[in-house]
């Protein structure tokens, strides 16, 4: 679980982890529950609470460029760790 405050044109990007296993199917990666986004407050700022699959990390981050150092967090309450933005994909 991760607990995030976003302004506007900040963003999160849920993504599988690293290792995962190709084959998996989407019923293998949500075996454990879906992802559950909860609005907690809306003001200058909106918290939200993601819960999502251990086979899912989240990343937050503002807009930047590739190799900026963001924090990463990896669900259902592991610990944040550092990491680096990879590059976006083009819209």
């Amino acid at each position: 679980m991760l607990v995030v405050s976003r302004k506007e044109n900040e963003w999160i990007r849920i993504e599988p982890i690293a290792g995962l296993d190709p084959k998996l199917t989407l019923r293998d990666v949500f075996a454990d529950g879906p992802i559950i986004v909860k609005v907690m407050h809306v003001g200058r700022r909106v918290r939200l609470v993601i819960d999502a699959p251990p086979a899912l990390k989240i990343w937050r981050d503002s807009p930047a460029a590739p190799g900026d150092s963001i924090a990463v967090a990896e669900p259902l309450g592991a610990t944040a760790t550092a990491g680096v933005l990879p590059p976006s994909p083009s819209p």
